[in-house]
Protein backbone atom coordinates (compact mmCIF):
# COMPACT_ATOMS: atom_id res chain seq x y z
CA UNK A 1 0.00 0.00 0.00
CA UNK A 2 1.06 3.35 -0.69
CA UNK A 3 1.96 5.56 2.12
CA UNK A 4 -1.39 8.01 3.64
CA UNK A 5 -0.50 11.56 4.33
CA UNK A 6 -3.21 13.50 6.60
CA UNK A 7 -2.97 16.35 8.95
CA UNK A 8 -3.06 16.26 12.63
CA UNK A 9 -5.97 17.99 13.38
CA UNK A 10 -8.10 18.86 16.80
CA UNK A 11 -9.26 15.82 18.65
CA UNK A 12 -12.42 14.72 17.64
CA UNK A 13 -14.90 12.13 18.68
CA UNK A 14 -16.51 11.65 15.16
CA UNK A 15 -19.97 13.02 16.81
CA UNK A 16 -21.07 13.50 13.08
CA UNK A 17 -20.57 9.49 12.27
CA UNK A 18 -21.27 6.53 14.34
CA UNK A 19 -18.01 4.64 15.42
CA UNK A 20 -17.98 1.04 15.00
CA UNK A 21 -16.05 -0.22 17.78
CA UNK A 22 -15.30 -3.98 17.35
CA UNK A 23 -13.43 -6.14 20.37
CA UNK A 24 -11.03 -7.46 17.58
CA UNK A 25 -9.03 -10.29 19.54
CA UNK A 26 -9.44 -11.75 23.25
CA UNK A 27 -5.28 -12.36 23.64
CA UNK A 28 -3.83 -9.99 25.87
CA UNK A 29 -0.21 -10.08 27.52
CA UNK A 30 -1.37 -8.71 30.59
CA UNK A 31 -3.78 -9.91 33.55
CA UNK A 32 -5.06 -6.44 35.33
CA UNK A 33 -7.48 -6.90 38.04
CA UNK A 34 -9.92 -4.76 37.36
CA UNK A 35 -10.23 -6.01 33.43
CA UNK A 36 -13.46 -7.17 32.53
CA UNK A 37 -12.68 -9.50 30.12
CA UNK A 38 -10.62 -11.59 32.94
CA UNK A 39 -11.46 -15.19 31.74
CA UNK A 40 -8.51 -16.88 29.35
CA UNK A 41 -10.04 -20.21 29.00
CA UNK A 42 -11.01 -19.25 25.40
CA UNK A 43 -9.32 -17.05 23.62
CA UNK A 44 -10.96 -15.94 20.33
CA UNK A 45 -10.15 -13.36 17.49
CA UNK A 46 -12.34 -11.85 14.88
CA UNK A 47 -12.19 -12.88 11.36
CA UNK A 48 -11.16 -10.35 9.62
CA UNK A 49 -13.72 -11.12 6.50
CA UNK A 50 -16.38 -10.43 8.69
CA UNK A 51 -15.00 -7.21 10.32
CA UNK A 52 -14.63 -5.91 6.69
CA UNK A 53 -18.30 -7.31 5.43
CA UNK A 54 -19.82 -5.49 8.48
CA UNK A 55 -17.73 -2.13 7.71
CA UNK A 56 -18.67 -2.46 4.01
CA UNK A 57 -22.86 -2.71 5.26
CA UNK A 58 -22.42 0.07 7.61
CA UNK A 59 -21.49 2.38 5.33
CA UNK A 60 -23.83 1.67 3.03
CA UNK A 61 -26.15 1.86 5.99
CA UNK A 62 -24.87 5.02 7.56
CA UNK A 63 -22.51 7.25 4.55
CA UNK A 64 -19.55 7.85 6.86
CA UNK A 65 -18.46 5.52 9.76
CA UNK A 66 -15.51 5.08 11.40
CA UNK A 67 -13.99 2.02 13.62
CA UNK A 68 -12.37 1.36 17.03
CA UNK A 69 -10.23 -1.41 18.14
CA UNK A 70 -10.21 -2.73 21.17
CA UNK A 71 -9.35 -6.23 22.95
CA UNK A 72 -7.35 -7.64 24.74
CA UNK A 73 -4.73 -6.26 23.24
CA UNK A 74 -5.62 -5.46 19.53
CA UNK A 75 -2.49 -5.37 18.27
CA UNK A 76 -2.25 -9.17 19.21
CA UNK A 77 -4.92 -9.66 16.40
CA UNK A 78 -2.46 -12.46 13.73
CA UNK A 79 -4.03 -10.12 11.20
CA UNK A 80 -4.19 -6.47 12.63
CA UNK A 81 -2.26 -5.16 9.89
CA UNK A 82 -4.89 -6.32 6.95
CA UNK A 83 -8.01 -5.14 9.26
CA UNK A 84 -6.07 -1.51 9.51
CA UNK A 85 -5.44 -1.44 5.89
CA UNK A 86 -9.27 -2.72 5.22
CA UNK A 87 -9.82 0.56 6.84
CA UNK A 88 -7.56 2.65 4.68
CA UNK A 89 -8.83 1.67 1.38
CA UNK A 90 -11.97 2.23 2.60
CA UNK A 91 -11.12 5.61 3.52
CA UNK A 92 -12.56 5.10 7.04
CA UNK A 93 -11.02 6.59 10.02
CA UNK A 94 -9.61 4.09 12.53
CA UNK A 95 -8.70 4.44 16.23
CA UNK A 96 -7.73 1.96 18.90
CA UNK A 97 -6.67 1.04 22.67
CA UNK A 98 -3.41 -0.31 23.23
CA UNK A 99 -1.07 -1.03 26.44
CA UNK A 100 1.29 0.01 24.59
CA UNK A 101 3.91 -3.10 24.84
CA UNK A 102 3.66 -3.94 21.21
CA UNK A 103 4.13 -0.20 19.36
CA UNK A 104 7.05 -0.40 18.34
CA UNK A 105 7.07 -3.72 16.16
CA UNK A 106 4.19 -2.30 14.32
CA UNK A 107 5.37 1.39 13.93
CA UNK A 108 6.00 0.71 9.86
CA UNK A 109 2.39 0.06 9.55
CA UNK A 110 1.18 3.03 11.54
CA UNK A 111 3.35 5.25 9.08
CA UNK A 112 1.84 3.92 5.82
CA UNK A 113 -2.05 3.90 8.12
CA UNK A 114 -1.78 6.35 10.49
CA UNK A 115 -4.54 5.97 12.82
CA UNK A 116 -6.97 9.01 14.01
CA UNK A 117 -5.87 8.50 17.05
CA UNK A 118 -4.60 6.06 19.68
CA UNK A 119 -5.19 5.81 23.24
CA UNK A 120 -2.65 4.24 25.78
CA UNK A 121 -3.31 3.05 28.98
CA UNK A 122 -2.20 4.34 32.36
CA UNK A 123 -3.11 2.31 35.55
CA UNK A 124 -0.66 4.82 38.20
CA UNK A 125 1.52 7.83 37.18
CA UNK A 126 4.38 5.92 38.74
CA UNK A 127 6.59 3.48 38.20
CA UNK A 128 5.45 1.48 41.15
CA UNK A 129 1.85 1.85 41.03
CA UNK A 130 1.53 1.49 36.85
CA UNK A 131 3.65 -2.05 36.96
CA UNK A 132 2.49 -2.72 40.43
CA UNK A 133 -1.36 -3.77 38.25
CA UNK A 134 0.61 -4.45 34.40
CA UNK A 135 3.82 -5.88 35.28
CA UNK A 136 7.87 -5.27 35.55
CA UNK A 137 8.42 -2.73 32.27
CA UNK A 138 4.76 -1.11 31.50
CA UNK A 139 5.35 2.19 32.34
CA UNK A 140 8.20 2.84 30.58
CA UNK A 141 6.38 0.83 27.42
CA UNK A 142 3.58 3.80 27.89
CA UNK A 143 6.65 6.52 27.79
CA UNK A 144 8.18 4.85 25.38
CA UNK A 145 5.04 4.69 23.23
CA UNK A 146 3.68 8.56 23.96
CA UNK A 147 7.48 9.11 22.45
CA UNK A 148 6.86 7.03 19.19
CA UNK A 149 3.60 8.58 18.40
CA UNK A 150 3.98 11.97 18.89
CA UNK A 151 7.63 11.46 16.58
CA UNK A 152 5.15 10.34 13.80
CA UNK A 153 2.65 13.06 14.96
CA UNK A 154 -0.27 10.59 15.37
CA UNK A 155 -2.59 12.01 17.90
CA UNK A 156 -1.93 9.97 21.18
CA UNK A 157 -4.36 9.88 24.44
CA UNK A 158 -3.99 8.41 27.88
CA UNK A 159 -6.91 6.58 29.84
CA UNK A 160 -6.44 5.83 33.24
CA UNK A 161 -8.65 3.39 35.78
CA UNK A 162 -9.15 5.14 39.23
CA UNK A 163 -9.18 2.78 42.01
CA UNK A 164 -7.90 3.16 45.67
CA UNK A 165 -4.06 2.47 44.21
CA UNK A 166 -3.92 4.97 42.29
CA UNK A 167 -6.06 7.81 43.78
CA UNK A 168 -3.68 9.85 45.46
CA UNK A 169 -2.21 10.00 41.50
CA UNK A 170 -4.62 11.86 39.80
CA UNK A 171 -2.81 14.93 39.19
CA UNK A 172 0.72 13.86 39.24
CA UNK A 173 -1.21 11.82 35.87
CA UNK A 174 -2.56 14.89 34.48
CA UNK A 175 1.28 16.87 34.75
CA UNK A 176 2.46 13.46 33.32
CA UNK A 177 0.37 13.51 30.43
CA UNK A 178 1.16 17.41 29.68
CA UNK A 179 4.80 16.44 29.61
CA UNK A 180 4.39 13.82 27.54
CA UNK A 181 2.27 16.20 24.74
CA UNK A 182 -0.59 14.38 25.23
CA UNK A 183 -3.86 16.01 23.88
CA UNK A 184 -5.91 14.75 26.75
CA UNK A 185 -6.03 12.29 29.46
CA UNK A 186 -9.93 10.58 30.23
CA UNK A 187 -10.00 8.98 34.09
CA UNK A 188 -12.35 6.02 33.87
CA UNK A 189 -14.97 5.17 37.07
CA UNK A 190 -14.12 0.54 36.18
CA UNK A 191 -16.85 -0.98 37.52
CA UNK A 192 -16.06 -3.54 40.30
CA UNK A 193 -14.65 -6.59 38.84
CA UNK A 194 -13.83 -10.36 40.96
CA UNK A 195 -10.10 -9.33 40.90
CA UNK A 196 -10.93 -5.89 41.64
CA UNK A 197 -13.23 -6.83 44.25
CA UNK A 198 -10.98 -9.78 45.80
CA UNK A 199 -8.47 -7.10 46.45
CA UNK A 200 -10.56 -4.32 47.81
CA UNK A 201 -9.19 -1.71 45.70
CA UNK A 202 -12.44 -0.20 44.25
CA UNK A 203 -13.38 3.08 44.86
CA UNK A 204 -16.65 3.31 46.99
CA UNK A 205 -19.48 5.90 45.72
CA UNK A 206 -18.90 8.59 48.08
CA UNK A 207 -15.25 8.46 46.90
CA UNK A 208 -16.63 9.20 43.54
CA UNK A 209 -18.36 11.75 43.77
CA UNK A 210 -15.11 13.49 45.65
CA UNK A 211 -12.85 11.81 42.11
CA UNK A 212 -14.96 13.66 40.15
CA UNK A 213 -15.31 17.20 41.65
CA UNK A 214 -11.46 16.50 41.81
CA UNK A 215 -11.20 16.12 38.02
CA UNK A 216 -13.37 18.64 37.15
CA UNK A 217 -11.41 20.83 39.37
CA UNK A 218 -8.23 20.00 36.80
CA UNK A 219 -10.30 20.15 34.24
CA UNK A 220 -11.26 23.69 34.60
CA UNK A 221 -7.33 25.31 34.95
CA UNK A 222 -6.96 27.54 32.58
CA UNK A 223 -3.08 27.01 32.22
CA UNK A 224 -3.67 23.42 31.30
CA UNK A 225 -2.79 22.01 27.23
CA UNK A 226 -4.01 18.40 27.83
CA UNK A 227 -7.80 18.15 28.08
CA UNK A 228 -8.96 16.50 30.93
CA UNK A 229 -11.67 14.63 30.79
CA UNK A 230 -14.08 12.07 32.40
CA UNK A 231 -14.63 8.95 30.64
CA UNK A 232 -17.89 6.58 30.66
CA UNK A 233 -19.13 5.57 34.27
CA UNK A 234 -19.18 8.61 36.09
CA UNK A 235 -21.36 9.94 38.70
CA UNK A 236 -24.39 12.58 37.92
CA UNK A 237 -25.39 15.10 40.19
CA UNK A 238 -27.53 17.22 37.74
CA UNK A 239 -28.73 16.77 33.92
CA UNK A 240 -27.30 13.27 33.11
CA UNK A 241 -25.58 13.36 29.90
CA UNK A 242 -26.09 10.13 27.34
CA UNK A 243 -23.34 8.12 26.79
CA UNK A 244 -22.26 7.15 23.52
CA UNK A 245 -24.49 4.23 22.96
CA UNK A 246 -27.35 5.71 24.06
CA UNK A 247 -26.73 8.96 22.25
CA UNK A 248 -26.75 7.01 19.15
CA UNK A 249 -22.98 7.47 17.90
CA UNK A 250 -21.51 3.70 18.60
CA UNK A 251 -22.02 0.23 18.05
CA UNK A 252 -19.95 -2.42 19.48
CA UNK A 253 -19.71 -6.08 17.84
CA UNK A 254 -17.73 -8.53 20.01
CA UNK A 255 -14.90 -10.95 18.98
CA UNK A 256 -17.71 -13.33 18.24
CA UNK A 257 -18.64 -11.26 15.48
CA UNK A 258 -22.03 -10.53 17.76
CA UNK A 259 -23.78 -7.04 17.90
CA UNK A 260 -23.62 -6.22 21.53
CA UNK A 261 -25.99 -3.03 23.79
CA UNK A 262 -22.67 -2.29 25.11
CA UNK A 263 -18.93 -3.19 25.03
CA UNK A 264 -19.22 -2.65 29.18
CA UNK A 265 -21.71 -5.26 29.72
CA UNK A 266 -20.48 -7.47 27.27
CA UNK A 267 -18.00 -10.78 29.21
CA UNK A 268 -19.28 -9.11 32.15
CA UNK A 269 -21.46 -11.27 34.96
CA UNK A 270 -23.16 -14.56 34.49
CA UNK A 271 -25.23 -14.10 31.17
CA UNK A 272 -25.12 -12.73 28.38
CA UNK A 273 -28.30 -10.40 27.59
CA UNK A 274 -26.34 -7.92 25.94
CA UNK A 275 -26.08 -10.20 22.48
CA UNK A 276 -28.63 -9.31 20.27
CA UNK A 277 -27.59 -10.82 17.08
CA UNK A 278 -24.37 -12.80 15.05
CA UNK A 279 -23.56 -10.47 12.30
CA UNK A 280 -21.93 -13.38 10.77
CA UNK A 281 -25.70 -15.16 9.72
CA UNK A 282 -27.42 -11.87 10.14
CA UNK A 283 -27.17 -9.05 8.15
CA UNK A 284 -26.60 -5.60 9.66
CA UNK A 285 -29.91 -4.16 8.28
CA UNK A 286 -32.07 -6.33 9.96
CA UNK A 287 -29.89 -6.15 13.39
CA UNK A 288 -29.96 -3.05 13.55
CA UNK A 289 -33.49 -2.20 14.31
CA UNK A 290 -33.32 -5.18 16.70
CA UNK A 291 -30.39 -3.29 18.78
CA UNK A 292 -32.43 0.32 19.01
CA UNK A 293 -35.34 -1.91 20.42
CA UNK A 294 -32.91 -3.39 22.54
CA UNK A 295 -31.30 -0.48 23.70
CA UNK A 296 -34.75 1.21 24.15
CA UNK A 297 -35.87 -1.52 26.39
CA UNK A 298 -32.15 -1.39 28.32
CA UNK A 299 -32.78 2.11 28.87
CA UNK A 300 -36.16 2.36 30.50
CA UNK A 301 -34.79 -0.78 32.46
CA UNK A 302 -32.25 0.96 33.60
CA UNK A 303 -34.08 4.62 34.19
CA UNK A 304 -33.45 6.07 37.85
CA UNK A 305 -36.61 5.77 39.57
CA UNK A 306 -37.67 7.88 42.71
CA UNK A 307 -40.12 5.76 44.52
CA UNK A 308 -36.95 3.02 44.56
CA UNK A 309 -33.69 4.87 44.92
CA UNK A 310 -30.58 2.63 45.25
CA UNK A 311 -27.23 4.11 45.74
CA UNK A 312 -26.06 2.78 41.87
CA UNK A 313 -28.45 5.71 40.57
CA UNK A 314 -25.97 8.32 39.70
CA UNK A 315 -23.83 5.84 38.04
CA UNK A 316 -25.29 4.79 34.45
CA UNK A 317 -22.86 2.04 33.58
CA UNK A 318 -23.87 0.29 37.05
CA UNK A 319 -27.54 1.06 36.38
CA UNK A 320 -27.30 -0.72 33.13
CA UNK A 321 -25.25 -3.64 34.73
CA UNK A 322 -27.73 -3.54 37.52
CA UNK A 323 -30.56 -4.02 35.00
CA UNK A 324 -29.44 -6.49 32.76
CA UNK A 325 -28.88 -8.68 35.99
CA UNK A 326 -25.03 -8.48 35.96
CA UNK A 327 -23.92 -7.55 39.22
CA UNK A 328 -25.04 -11.19 40.85
CA UNK A 329 -21.48 -11.94 41.63
CA UNK A 330 -21.11 -9.26 43.79
CA UNK A 331 -23.13 -11.87 46.54
CA UNK A 332 -19.53 -12.97 47.14
CA UNK A 333 -18.52 -9.51 48.02
CA UNK A 334 -20.69 -8.88 50.62
CA UNK A 335 -18.53 -6.49 52.34
CA UNK A 336 -18.16 -4.16 48.61
CA UNK A 337 -19.20 -0.81 49.16
CA UNK A 338 -20.92 -1.83 45.71
CA UNK A 339 -22.86 -4.79 46.67
CA UNK A 340 -24.31 -2.56 49.56
CA UNK A 341 -25.40 -0.02 46.45
CA UNK A 342 -26.91 -2.40 44.21
CA UNK A 343 -28.69 -4.25 46.72
CA UNK A 344 -30.00 -1.53 49.34
CA UNK A 345 -32.26 1.08 48.51
CA UNK A 346 -30.49 4.71 49.46
CA UNK A 347 -27.48 3.01 50.06
CA UNK A 348 -25.34 5.45 49.34
CA UNK A 349 -25.20 8.82 51.02
CA UNK A 350 -22.74 10.78 48.47
CA UNK A 351 -23.84 14.34 47.80
CA UNK A 352 -23.65 15.56 43.88
CA UNK A 353 -20.13 17.70 43.06
CA UNK A 354 -22.62 19.62 41.13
Amino acid sequence: MKPVTRAVTPHTMWDSRPVLGFAITEHCNLRCPHCIRDDVTTVRSLEPELIASILDQARAMFGSVAASFTGGEPLLHPDFESIVEGCVVRGMPYRFVSNAWHLKRILPLLRRCPPESVRLSLSGATVATHDGDRGSGSFHRVLMGVALLTRERIPCYLSMVVDRRNRHELRTAADLAESLGCLGLGYILPQPTPGSAARDSDLGPDDWWAVTREIRAMAGESDRKTAITLDYGHPFGGIEQPCETFAGRRLYVDTRGRICTCCQLSNYGFNETEVVADLSTTPLADAYPLYRARLEELRAAQRQRSDAPRGTDPFPCLRCCLASNKLQWLDAYQGSEWHLAAHTPGASTATSPM
